[in-house]
């Protein structure tokens, strides 16, 4: 599930949130699963409209378009509570734009559903049957409202939507796992906004690049928030349910998950930071996006994941 905030709001099945450009809507995607589904002419056509677009900005996400599409015709948006079709038109350029990161993020989803953690689209990590029975024993991420701050649930932007106790989602429900599927779709999702955003400027495009850049903008500041989930999952298990804790840390694919994810998410945060160096005087038009992000979630969102940085290193393995 994608979740978006709006400078955009976005829920699925997995839950995604991200922003729009008007700041402060709530947009939720919902997104029915693809595996049942089989593809019928349109959608193949849907598709190679997207490997299309995707072989022009993002080359190398291609694969994983052709093996696990998810379609933004299979999901629902819900726009401050409102029920909104999609009907999302591939022969329209400017909708695979609108879509394009919600798309990978979305199949990054439907390709971790075959019990494993992408990291890119030529490195897929799969749980051990031993360790998805492990796992399974493990108890839902809400628990972790008891490290985590009643000021921090309040201000963390996507906390709610994932590991709230009214949250349905996988990242609540199935634990530690759930939570490195969400880390696994937000990395793809932003990685590949601004493997977007590079070859748009290569081509001198410098309106969509900003375009590509400011979509990315909306999803990054998810490396906090999750980081912040993730580390109170292990800080909690270590407080108060040892014998877990002591399982997660003998999960070395989940492990290994999280160190590469990681190491991905931030070269995204450094491609963002470094924009204005880039972008020159294009800057202005981003610079006000850039501010916001950091004034109203990543200052508050990265001073608060220090409370987890030896239980996130207990995580972290050599790659």
């Amino acid at each position: 599930m994608l979740l978006i905030s709006n400078c955009f709001f976005a829920q699925v099945h997995e839950q995604r949130i991200v922003e729009s450009n008007q700041l402060n809507a709530p947009v939720f995607i919902s997104v029915e699963p693809l595996a049942e589904k089989s593809e019928n002419y349109q959608t193949l056509s849907e598709k190679e409209y997207v490997i299309s677009f995707c072989q022009q900005y993002a080359p190398e996400y291609v694969s994983l378009i052709q093996s696990s599409y998810s379609s933004p015709n299979n999901w629902s948006r819900t726009v401050n509570g409102v029920g909104q079709t999609i009907n999302f038109n591939p022969q329209n350029r400017e909708e695979i734009i609108k879509e394009f990161e919600t798309i990978i993020h979305e199949t990054t989803h439907h390709k971790n559903s075959f019990s494993g953690f992408l990291i890119e689209p030529s490195v897929y990590l799969v749980l051990s049957e031993q360790e998805r029975q492990i796992s399974n024993n493990f108890f839902n991420s809400d628990f972790i409202a008891r490290v985590v701050s009643s000021e921090a649930q309040d201000k963390i932007f996507r906390y709610k939507t994932y590991v709230s106790k009214q949250s349905g989602v996988g990242a609540n429900v199935e634990g530690i796992v759930g939570l490195m599927d969400e880390y696994s779709a937000y990395q793809n999702g932003c990685t590949a906004a601004l493997i977007a955003y590079d070859n748009a400027l290569k081509n001198k495009d410098t309106t969509l690049a900003i375009t590509f850049l400011k979509s990315a903008m909306a999803t990054h500041y998810a490396y906090y928030e999750f980081n912040i989930f993730i580390g109170a999952y292990v800080q909690y298990a270590r407080l108060y349910n040892p014998e877990v804790h002591q399982q997660i840390l003998k999960l070395n694919t989940l492990k290994r998950a999280y160190s590469l994810n990681t190491q991905r998410f931030l070269n995204s945060l450094q491609i963002i930071q470094s924009a204005s160096t880039r972008l020159k005087g294009n800057y202005r038009s981003v610079k006000y996006t850039a501010d916001y992000y950091n004034k109203t979630y990543v200052d508050f969102e990265k001073e608060y994941m220090k409370n987890f940085d030896s239980d996130l290193q207990a995580l972290k393995s050599n790659p």
